[in-house]
């Protein structure tokens, strides 16, 4: 834990200044362990360089994802990122450069350690998964300029206004108990010039075929799946995604929702066989993201996201994609942006 990351915590709930104890520091004057106390007496340890304000009974409604991206990382996945998410809702890394970053829901790190590369000025990675003890730790390895911090993003150990660069929750809201209170929350971090970027997983079941794909297929299965062990849906994905290289076949298991492949972009001078693992990988982390054993997956409707963008943001010209978000088919990885 970074001394800077001192002077943006705070308590999560009350809001209330933090005061460490106890504090035992190592190299660059990082903060290895120590206490943070509210002016309530109510204590927050900092274990192995990390702040944790942790609620045990949420923390196991995302047990599934610590699983998931301990096994999957998510590293690899870079020019997936460069050209769906970043393509589409900033344009390039250059709005990263220099930039105060939270990464809310960061998952395994990869995201983080990507805005790093991109010249970010330093990142607070935020998620409530024992991935922060795994695969984050190695992801963000060697870099100075960044901080973790193990809580739910719905109560951000935050102050309100700290954040002048981006507070960034991509595919990862509708994870959370109630996708307003969270987009609430993660608004206020921002200071005037910052900017609060989400999206949310869309309710797509209009028309014969995507209402009996969605009701009779995707959520009967989701049922079944988000109830099973890790193991089991696992296996699922990996079937799937082996089914979804089989063309014909492929597509169908695809338009029927039983798999999530997704556009997979092209690499420059990969081979077939590459490729092919690549679309794999792909479609099985995305499968399993789609029916994975989180509690919480909410699916919001246009009318549902423009109504919170504009709380958020009454004056449209300081919402960013406004109009692109909402076509259909979106393009893949867009996300509102809110500038305060």
């Amino acid at each position: 834990m970074t001394p800077f990351l001192l002077t943006l915590l705070c308590e999560p709930v009350t809001r209330a200044p933090l005061r460490l104890i106890d504090a035992v520091y190592g190299e660059c004057g990082h903060i290895r362990s120590g206490s943070l106390v509210a002016p309530s007496g109510r204590r927050y340890p900092i274990v192995d360089g990390i702040p944790r304000f942790v609620d045990t009974a949420l923390q196991r409604t995302v047990a599934s994802f610590g699983d998931e991206w301990n096994h999957f990382d998510f590293v690899d996945f870079k020019q997936h990122w460069l050209a769906h998410t970043v393509a589409n809702t900033f344009g390039s890394t250059d709005a990263f450069r220099g930039k105060l970053i939270v990464d809310a829901g960061g998952g395994s790190g990869a995201q983080t350690r990507w805005f790093l590369e991109a010249g970010a000025r330093h990142v607070v990675l935020m998620d409530l998964s024992h991935s922060i003890d795994g695969v984050v730790r190695r992801n963000l390895a060697g870099h100075a300029n960044v901080d973790a911090i193990q809580c739910s993003i719905d109560a951000p150990p935050l102050r309100d206004g700290c954040i002048d660069g981006i507070v960034y929750c991509h595919n990862v809201i509708q994870h959370t108990p109630s996708v307003e209170d969270t987009a609430r929350a993660l608004f206020r971090l921002t200071a005037p010039g910052g900017e609060f970027v989400f999206n949310c997983y869309p309710l797509n079941d209009q028309g014969a075929l995507r209402w009996a794909r969605w009701h009779l297929i995707y959520r009967p299965l989701r049922s079944v799946l988000s109830r099973a062990p890790f193991g089991i849906i696992l296996g699922y994905s990996r079937v799937i995604a082996a089914l979804r290289l089989i063309p014909v076949v492929g597509l169908g298991v695809e338009k029927l929702g039983l798999s999530m492949q997704g556009e997979v972009p092209r690499v420059a001078g990969e081979s077939q066989w590459q490729r092919l693992r690549r679309r794999f990988r792909s479609t099985s982390l995305n499968t399993f993201d789609w029916y994975g054993s989180h509690r919480y997956q909410h699916h919001k409707s246009d009318a549902e996201m423009l109504a919170l963008a504009i709380e958020l943001q009454p004056d449209r010209t300081r919402i960013g994609n406004l109009d692109r978000y909402f076509i259909r088919p979106t393009p893949i990885g867009c996300a509102l942006r809110i500038f305060r």
